[in-house]
């Protein structure tokens, strides 16, 4: 009885978030305008780069995509996409939503590689090109998962493992990627410009990293007993990206924070070599466990087929 009200309470939410009560969409409407022209007249009074005009411009921000989304649930958008096999299947499948959010990462990186290609050239700067070359190597792995699952040759459950030990050697290789930054962080070479104050900016990152850090974690106990090599690979990368995460946030912190003595400069260098080896021994585990997994595996009909072929012509 319980589960029933339960389910009955979520598809109620389900239909408000679809298509929401026309006075919802008015209120939103108002409050975006309202908020947007807040935003823009600070910056027309150069007070648009204040600390206190943050809250506003995040709230004209929020606002204007709740009214583009209201726009759309009139239109009648969500609710046509609701009844669509695709959506279903990704609210229904985790291992959907996995490589949805995988394919939404990849794009996010080539965005950001072909931005800090440009900005890296106007600016000069050696510090993005570096960064610019780990986002490509942070692409790797994730472009191999979906490569060797959709062009792979062999089994569904040959095509999975394969992808996963390859997806440990991209790993390897994506720790080797990450010494070069290592090594420009040492030398102080780390540039940043903020367009807030620099506490702000750091507890802004601080927040999304532990948030990512936490739920790399989560989805890594949920995918362990899971059969799905390829699932787990696209985890084991999430994970690998949120440890470079936490050593970035730390070479921030050490550069934008006030902070005296020796014992905070040997930091950097600590945990950015444990985070490189922690990624490079995990793609290892991947690419041997992975490789043993493919010799264990059974051979597939068509081999099979020719092994007894090539038995019977030799009887």
């Amino acid at each position: 009885m319980l589960k029933y009200y339960a389910m009955k309470k979520r598809d109620k939410i389900i239909d408000f978030i679809v298509k929401p009560p026309m006075w919802v969409c008015i209120v939103l409407w108002a409050v975006g305008a309202v908020t947007l022209c807040g935003s823009i007249t600070l910056y027309f009074l150069g007070l648009g780069l204040k600390l206190w005009a943050l809250p506003v411009h995040l709230c004209a921000l929020l606002f204007f995509v709740l009214s583009v989304y209201a726009v759309l649930t009139v239109i009648g958008l969500p609710r046509r996409a609701k009844q669509s096999v695709r959506v279903q299947k990704f609210f229904k499948h985790y291992d959907v939503r996995a490589f949805v959010y995988a394919a939404g990462s990849i794009l996010f990186n080539i965005c950001y590689v072909v931005f800090g290609i440009i900005i890296a050239n106007l600016e000069q700067s050696i510090w993005l090109g570096v960064l610019v070359g780990y986002h490509v190597f942070l692409i790797i792995p994730r472009a191999t998962v979906f490569y060797m699952t959709k062009r792979g040759s062999g089994s569904k459950e040959e095509q999975n493992v394969r992808a996963y030990a390859y997806c440990g050697f991209a790993l390897m290789l994506l720790a080797l990627a990450l010494i070069p930054v290592i090594r420009m962080v040492l030398d102080d070479k780390n540039t940043y410009n903020y367009f807030v104050s620099g506490i702000v900016y750091v507890t802004a990152i601080a927040t999304y990293t532990f948030a990512k850090l936490g739920i790399a974690i989560h989805n890594l106990r949920k995918v362990r007993k899971s059969d799905n090599m390829s699932l787990k690979a696209i985890k084991n990368v999430s994970f690998a990206d949120a440890l470079i995460s936490i050593f970035a946030l730390q070479a921030m912190m050490i550069k934008v924070l006030p902070s005296d003595g020796s014992s905070i400069a040997i930091m950097n260098p600590v945990l950015g070599g444990l985070v490189s080896l922690g990624i490079f021994a995990l793609g290892l585990y991947m690419l041997v466990s992975g490789r043993k997994k493919l010799k264990a595996l059974p051979p597939d009909d068509e081999q099979a087929d020719e092994q007894c072929e090539a038995v019977t012509e030799g009887e």
